[in-house]
């Protein structure tokens, strides 16, 4: 902060450096000094400091007095007398001079202190005072209405020119005059006088105002429309000081009022009598005004409408998307009108309405937005013949199913869109087998009703996002879009050909008939419509070569592939109820002490022709299907019965079973209950029940996962997690899981000691594991080598063809021999 800059006026050198020393100890800033009174009025022009210390006896003609009277009327700058004398013509002189303080000599350096900073504060505020006054006087002059103040008594002090020019009357004739002198004011209906509202506000001590339409006529008999009001001016006492009256010429207004309102009766006489609906809309899209012809198109009285918005009666939220976006385009100016057709909501339910939906806006003299105009015309009645004439030109007449032309349009999209996402679609061409003979021996009419339900079932066994369509005569055709699965599409025309061999009734004839399907694929097949239409077509034959009734892919290989799925899908079921399931079961070897702990229970399939099928054959099926629920509860009954068996019979053999668990397990059933139930009903302890998951059932749904494996946890089973590393590893679920081991694939095993990163990776997954207190299990042990390393990273438990294949549990029971596996394990020691 800048010190106060300050200049003495002394001519005595010795006491002018004595008051410098005491100013600068202050902090003050000594600017200049002079001595005599015009180098006074010189220096403080020159060098303008905020304060003068002036004595008044000074060298020259001129005083301190008179030079002080130039300084503070020119100059603006105060001055402190510092003087010797006191007497009354002195101190009458300084007074008139305009000075802020008067010390006499001798004087305390505190007291010097004081009355500059007093001096300085005083100054202060008289230049803000000075400052408001300006601003307050200049305000006045510049407001467009007219101003008048009065004293207490009512009578005149102050008129700022509009008041002058309104009332013909200049400030000096009007001073000290009553207002009701200058102003009389009359009611605009009948011209009855009307108390000036300034009198009745120093009366009551309120703000006042007219009360209704009111005109003012001058002294010069001049008379115009007037809005005024007046309020009492108080002090901070409350004491009356006087009023003030502030009123305003509103001839203009008036007029501009009543064209306005003949304007809005021309508006609303339009906007009543409309043929169309029309509304007033707020900027929220609130109903403001309705007309009739908007009330018979909805349904609604006006009374109701007016309760809604417009949005309420749009058809849906892609409706209400387009209605927002056009209003939004209003508003920034993107558009100065819209119209789009949108289908809405009728008071009766079911009854559609289609209008035609032209908008604008309504803007202030601000270009601030006020309102919509909207204008709803009733198209119903056209759309629905345009969409009755657009159904007929896509439609087959006979079984309402998309025709040719349509379907060549929906394939074209379709592989379009294919091409962009990467993804596979299918072409299923159907053609009933011997409908010619239907036709020639039951008659034309039979036969179009033939092909109607035929429409009518297809329907039923393709899926709500295919596209199925009636190419002529007794061809159909199906587009399954987005195929992820060869094996869906081959059952979905497995589904197909079962419907149709339903028998139909018609008319009192029962109809066997059959079909036969051909497929193709994109971009396996084809990588245009064309193509793909031809190739399916070359499938359909090749179908009807094959006995009809039957369906072909285009490809040989994909036809073996997926009669080969349905023949294992049909086996399963037969193999669950006919008991051609077994269970093989391999030992689980603790890597410290060479005892056998558990074993793993493996699933196999006696097949009557192909022998004992393995699960890589089947379990891909069965999880696509289903079966694998059935089938995973039978291996876990199962398991836990031998396993018990084992615990009563043979002294423990093996002391625990563990069980694989699949993720639709955990999808589609109460697990938790169902395992629970089995523990029951076989009566083996849970702590000797071990479930393997893998990391993908895991991660399938977590938070269900986390749910059921708690309750697993709660009631002693054990857990594990299977195959780990393979699938998304996720640490964080890893922590959250109350499982107790991890066990590590095959696919890391298999490769040591020969690779060095499955070696690393294996060293890494034990690590991890036993910093978070998991054992660890590492099956596909087939060497002395792997086990020599797994026993080094200290695997706990090891699993594989070194110490046993997966056998019977009548041949592990003979063939396995205990001590021969602690003598391998423990020899290397």
């Amino acid at each position: 902060m800048l010190a106060t800059r300050i200049m003495i006026v002394e001519d005595e050198v010795v006491i002018a450096m004595d008051i410098r020393n005491q100013l600068e100890d202050f902090g003050y800033n000594v600017v200049a000094s002079a001595i005599s009174g015009g180098q006074a009025i010189s220096e403080a022009a020159e060098h303008r400091p905020e304060i003068v210390i002036m004595d008044i006896v000074l060298r020259g003609a001129m005083d301190g007095i008179t030079a002080a009277q130039t300084i503070v009327n020119s100059l603006h700058i105060p001055v402190i007398f510092l003087t010797a004398y006191s007497d009354p013509a002195t101190l009458r002189r300084a007074r008139g001079s305009g000075a802020y303080s008067y010390l006499i000599k001798p004087f305390r350096a505190d007291e010097l202190h004081a009355c500059i900073e007093v001096a300085l504060y005083k100054h202060q505020l008289e230049r803000k005072l000075k400052e408001s006054e300006q601003w307050f006087a200049k305000t006045l002059h510049c407001i467009s209405d007219a101003v008048v103040a009065t004293d207490a008594d009512g009578k005149i002090r102050f008129m700022n020119p509009v008041a002058e020019i309104l009332t013909g009357v200049p400030l000096e004739d009007a001073q000290g005059k009553l207002v009701t002198d200058i102003m009389t004011l009359v009611t605009q209906s009948d011209r009855t006088l009307v108390e000036n509202p300034l009198p009745r506000a120093l009366r009551t001590l309120s703000v006042t105002g007219l009360d209704s339409a009111t005109i003012l006529v001058t002294p010069s008999g001049r008379e115009f429309p007037l809005d005024d009001g007046a309020a009492p001016i108080l002090d901070d006492k409350g004491a009356l000081l006087g009023a003030v009256l502030v009123f305003r010429d509103i001839t203009q207004r008036c007029q501009i009022e009543n064209l306005l309102r003949d304007s809005e009766e021309r508006f609303h006489s339009a906007f009543d009598l409309a043929a169309i609906g029309m509304t007033l809309l707020a900027i929220d899209g609130r109903f403001l005004q309705v007309n009739s012809s908007l009330s018979q198109i909805f349904g609604y009285s006006e009374k109701e409408l007016l309760t809604m918005n417009l949005h309420k009666l749009t058809q849906d939220g892609e409706s209400n998307v387009l209605l927002n976006y056009h209003l939004r385009q209003l508003i920034s100016d993107a558009l100065a009108s819209f119209q789009f057709e949108v289908e809405c909501i009728h008071k009766t339910a079911g009854k559609p309405v289609w209008a035609l939906l032209s908008g604008s806006l309504v803007r202030n003299t601000a270009g601030e937005p006020q309102y919509f105009i909207i204008q709803i015309q009733d198209i119903t009645e056209r759309k629905y013949m345009e969409q009755q004439l657009i159904y007929i030109a896509n439609h087959d007449p006979l079984t309402g199913l998309l025709n040719r032309q349509q379907f060549h349009t929906r394939l074209s999209d379709a592989l379009s869109s294919s091409r962009r996402h990467d993804n596979k679609l299918a072409l299923m061409f159907l053609d009933l087998d011997r409908f010619k003979l239907i036709n020639d021996t039951l008659g034309h009419r039979i036969g179009d009703l033939l092909l109607e339900a035929v429409g009518d079932r297809l329907k039923i066994s393709v899926r709500t996002n295919d596209t199925l369509a009636r190419l002529g005569g007794d061809e159909f055709i199906v587009l399954l879009g987005d195929i992820d699965d060869i094996d869906n599409v081959a059952r979905i025309a497995q589904k197909t050909i079962e419907l149709l061999t339903q028998p139909f009734s018609l008319e009192g004839n029962d109809i066997v008939i059959t079909a036969s399907i051909g497929i193709s694929i994109f971009p396996d097949d084809g990588e245009n419509g064309q193509t793909l239409m031809m190739n399916a077509d070359s499938a359909m034959y090749l179908a009807k070569e094959r006995g009809k009734n039957n369906y072909q892919f285009y490809t040989l290989a994909m036809t073996e592939r997926s009669l080969e799925r349905m023949t294992i899908e049909r086996g399963l079921r037969y193999a669950l109820t006919h008991h051609e399931l077994r269970l093989h079961y391999q030992p689980q070897i603790e890597a410290a002490t060479g005892r056998t702990v558990s074993v793993e229970a493996l699933v196999r399939w006696q097949h009557p022709e192909w022998g004992l099928v393995y699960p890589d054959r089947f379990i891909a099926v069965a999880e696509e299907t289903g079966l694998i629920v059935p089938i995973g509860l039978w291996v876990l009954r199962t398991a836990c019965l031998q396993a018990k068996v084992w615990q009563e019979e043979h002294d423990s053999l093996f002391t625990q079973v563990a069980v694989n668990v699949s993720a639709r397990q955990f999808l589609e059933t109460d697990l938790f209950q169902a395992i629970k139930e089995v523990l029951a009903e076989t009566g083996l302890d849970p702590s000797c029940l071990e479930l393997e998951i893998t990391e993908s059932a895991v991660m399938e749904d977590p938070e269900r996962t986390l749910n059921v494996l708690h309750q697993l946890h709660e009631l002693g089973v054990r857990l594990s997690i299977d195959d780990f590393g393979t699938g998304y590893s996720s640490l964080t679920y890893l922590r959250q899981f109350p499982v107790h081991s991890v066990k590590i694939d095959r696919s890391f095993v298999q490769n040591i000691p020969s690779d060095k990163g499955s070696m690393a990776l294996v060293r890494a997954v034990i690590a991890l594991a036993h910093e978070l207190e998991l054992e660890v299990t590492a099956e596909g042990v087939e060497t002395e080598a792997q086990m020599a390393f797994l026993q080094n990273q200290q695997s706990d438990r090891l699993q594989g063809y070194l110490f046993s294949k997966p056998a019977s549990a009548s041949q592990l029971e003979t063939d396995f021999q205990p001590a021969a596996m602690k003598a391998l394990l423990l020899g290397r020691r």
